[in-house]
């Protein structure tokens, strides 16, 4: 079994054995591109990737984001990285900074940003607002709305900012999408909009109120 296996299947004995074995396992890419370290951070699995983060040197920058270590990012920099650059599993790393919370991190790179609507280049397509929204962040939000982010911009299946934040029923992170001009009507692929997502997850306060605004 390959260590992306163990790690998916929560195998960390064995993880940490492989890894004594054989170090270099650590560098190792999934076929999306993505490093160990980071599906590990992907996978929500924090134990594994302190397996795996001793066995490496300086991070890679988008490795760095993710795993918050902002004087990797820094150097990078300094170094001559594009701050736009994407992930080789295609994100952005302004959207990695937002999915991961690293504030500190989002706000270096957040006036180095060219385009603060670029989505990723895969499957996905979640700018850095869609991963600012999913990890209900206020703050980032704010902050990315103020830079020109398309408030009703689509990830993928059509899944809008708003979709997802009336689902959670964030009442400060809709109250700043609606502000900025999202419409609570639009539908994603399935057919459900804003009000419908806030009414499916038994907001129907929420949803009424989005009933209102639009």
């Amino acid at each position: 079994m390959d260590v992306f296996d163990l790690l998916t299947n929560g195998r960390l004995d064995e993880m940490r054995a492989a890894l004594a074995a054989d170090p270099a396992l650590a560098a190792s890419r999934h076929s999306s591109g993505a490093s160990l370290l980071a599906w590990a951070c992907y996978a929500g699995k924090p134990e594994a990737a302190s397996l795996i983060r001793p066995h490496l040197g300086q991070l890679a920058p988008h490795d760095a984001i993710i795993f918050g270590e902002i004087d990797a990012v820094v150097a990078a920099l300094d170094a001559g990285w594009d701050g736009n650059a994407l992930s080789t599993d295609g994100f952005t790393p302004l959207g990695l900074a937002a999915f991961f919370r690293r504030r500190d991190i989002f706000d270096l790179l957040l006036p180095r940003t060219h385009d603060v609507n670029e989505a990723a280049h895969n499957a996905q397509k979640v700018a850095a607002l869609h991963a600012a929204t999913a990890m209900r962040d206020a703050g980032m939000v704010e902050a990315l709305l103020r830079a020109g982010a398309a408030p009703d911009q689509p990830q993928a299946d059509g899944f809008t900012p708003l979709h997802v934040a009336a689902g959670h029923a964030d009442t400060p992170v809709v109250a700043l999408l609606l502000l900025f001009g999202a419409r609570p009507r639009l539908q994603n692929a399935h057919g459900q909009d804003a009000i419908a997502m806030a009414r499916e997850a038994g907001h129907e306060w929420l949803a009424e109120r989005l009933e209102a605004a639009g």
